[in-house]
Formats: structure tokens, C-alpha cells, sequence
């Protein structure tokens, strides 16, 4: 399996700021809510919407059915895409739509390899976190709904999204990274 993501689109968007000297401590995973389309035409058009002021939006990057990637804000970046959040996540918006729990295994493992590659460099635990309010009680890998109304109150990617096994997936592919001593 490929260790690393497949960046078919690299633009920083508009919608983004400083993190305010904020640590990482949760990795969001999202869901899109619109379809998957062939090719990389649905990437490129939601970072056209993350780019687009109107939006008031953005994410760390975003995936598509294919296993591709568009890296849209970087890490050291606050995306906008959590509320109060923002300032402590990376995120991962999933192109998919939460009431279908249709995620391809192409579309899991590229989100794995993102987890994998932002647990070294981050150092956020590969495991479920939690918060109460708007406070990070345990920092790993959680979905946009469990960060309750400070955090949106959406209710993506949905209770069929996988996420034991994404992060299964993330730390089998983060002991290749480091067997490999990548990043």
C-alpha cells in the first residue's frame, strides 16, 4: 500500500489564519455532503469554495473516492472548519455524504495515510479523543459530530463512518512510515 497521500491539487485557500501559538491536539474527520464525481473536477471545486470569501470556510485538506487529495490550508494554519476547535485541529473533509455510509476503502485509506503522517509530526495520539464543551479532555482522532454545538454542531461524517478502522489503518501505515523514518 502507498505510504504517502496523493496530492492532485496543492493551493492555499483564502480562508484561513494564524493558529494564535495554539498545539494540535485533535485530528477532525468531515464529510462533504455532495457526491463524488469522476476525476479530480469535485476537489477542485470545493477548493474553489474554500477560497471563495463568501464561504467563510476551509479544511486541511480534502479527499475524494479515488484516494486523492487536495492539500488547501497547511498545518500550521487554522482552517475554518470547526468552530471553536479550529485553533487545535488539523482537518479532513471526506467527499461523501454521511446518510449513505458509502466510504470507499480508497477514500479510507488515503484519510489513514493523512492520520498516519499527522501523528508523527504532531505528535496526536492514533486513538479516539474527546472533548466536553469546548475543552480537549483526550487528544486523537475524532468526527466533526462529536464536537457538539462549540464545534458547529454537525452531525458529519455520520454514525457508519468507520472510524475504529481508519485508525487501524492509520497506525499500521504510521509503523511503515517510521520503519522507513518518514514523515
Amino acid at each position: 500500500m502507498r505510504l504517502k497521500p496523493k496530492i492532485v491539487i496543492d493551493h492555499q485557500v483564502r480562508n484561513q489564519s494564524d493558529r494564535g501559538g495554539a498545539a494540535i491536539q485533535l485530528l477532525v474527520l468531515h464529510s462533504t455532503e455532495s457526491h463524488n464525481r469522476p476525476g479530480d473536477s469535485d476537489l477542485a471545486a470545493i477548493a474553489a469554495w474554500f477560497d471563495n470569501a463568501a464561504s467563510q470556510a476551509s479544511s486541511h485538506v480534502v479527499i475524494d473516492a479515488d484516494g486523492h487529495s487536495a492539500r488547501l490550508v497547511a498545518d500550521d494554519r487554522k482552517a475554518w472548519t470547526c468552530a471553536a476547535f479550529n485553533a487545535v485541529s488539523l482537518n479532513i473533509e471526506q467527499i461523501g455524504i454521511a446518510a449513505e455510509g458509502n466510504w470507499p476503502e480508497t477514500e479510507i485509506n488515503e484519510c489513514a495515510r493523512w492520520l498516519a503522517r499527522w501523528s508523527l509530526k504532531h505528535k496526536v495520539p492514533l486513538r479516539r479523543g474527546e472533548v466536553s464543551g469546548s475543552r480537549v479532555v483526550r487528544s486523537g482522532v475524532v468526527t466533526h459530530a462529536q464536537l457538539g454545538a462549540v464545534g458547529g454542531g454537525h452531525s458529519d461524517p455520520g454514525s457508519g463512518y468507520p472510524v475504529a478502522a481508519v485508525i487501524e489503518r492509520a497506525k499500521e501505515i504510521k509503523t511503515e512510515l517510521q520503519k522507513e523514518g518518514n514523515q
